[in-house]
This record gives C-alpha cells, sequence and structure tokens, in this order.
C-alpha cells in the first residue's frame, strides 16, 4: 500500500472509531506529537497511549468533532495533510472550525511518526465560556 493509502485508510478509522484498524495502520511504538496549545495535545508513544489520549479525548471534548482534508500531499515516505478540524465544544455548546497540517511517516505500511501544526485559537475561543 502506498504511504497516502495508508494515511486514507487511518483517518477511515479514526472517523469509524475503528481501534482494530488503528492497531494495523499505526506502528506499535508510534511517535505522536500534537502542539502544545491543542487542547489535550501531548507527545505520545504507542498506539495504545494514541488511541487513549487522542481518539477518546478529541471525542470527550467536542460534540461531532471531524476532519476535512482539503488537501494530501505524498512524498515517499511521507505524507503532508491540510484540512481542518470542526466540532462543537461539549461544555460550552459554540463551535469551532481550526485549520491544520499533519506531517506522517510511513514505514512498512504502518504510520511510525506524526507531527502536527494547527491554529488552536479557534479551539480555544470555543472552549471560552
Amino acid at each position: 500500500m502506498k504511504p497516502e493509502d495508508v494515511i486514507r485508510e487511518m483517518y477511515a478509522a479514526f472517523g469509524a472509531k475503528d481501534e482494530a484498524r488503528l492497531h494495523e495502520l499505526l506502528a506499535p511504538d508510534i511517535q505522536w506529537n500534537q502542539c502544545p496549545g491543542f487542547p489535550g495535545g501531548a507527545r505520545r508513544r504507542g498506539v495504545a497511549d494514541e488511541i487513549a489520549g487522542v481518539l477518546g479525548k478529541n471525542h470527550e471534548l467536542w460534540r461531532g468533532f471531524g476532519i476535512s482534508i482539503t488537501e494530501l500531499l505524498p512524498s515517499d515516505q511521507s505524507v503532508v495533510v491540510l484540512g481542518h478540524y470542526h466540532g462543537t465544544h461539549a461544555e460550552t455548546g459554540k463551535p469551532m472550525r481550526a485549520d491544520f497540517a499533519h506531517v506522517y511517516r510511513v514505514e512498512g505500511g504502518q504510520v511510525t511518526r506524526f507531527d502536527q501544526i494547527t491554529d488552536t485559537a479557534p479551539m480555544v475561543e470555543a472552549m471560552s465560556a
């Protein structure tokens, strides 16, 4: 599978909350780096940490949390994805739309590294009372 196909499959698995498929697509020792200002963001290591801290946290904080991809740019073993997050904050009821760039490293058919660049200001604003 091409790196860009792995990434497309990974986003589909996230959207479906398919943890079994994520365990297939993410390397066991994946390095997952979120922006420090991203709500619940952290540097994570390993599939279990990533699933609990990212998949679970996003759906806990946001109703209707989702990702819209505007462009997918493959390059050898790396894939850059441009798009935006959207959802409504669970406590304040305020909507958000935040632009992102995701940079992935894919080796042997699995994602081994993720680096996030996100405009977190819309998220922080939606979280403010």
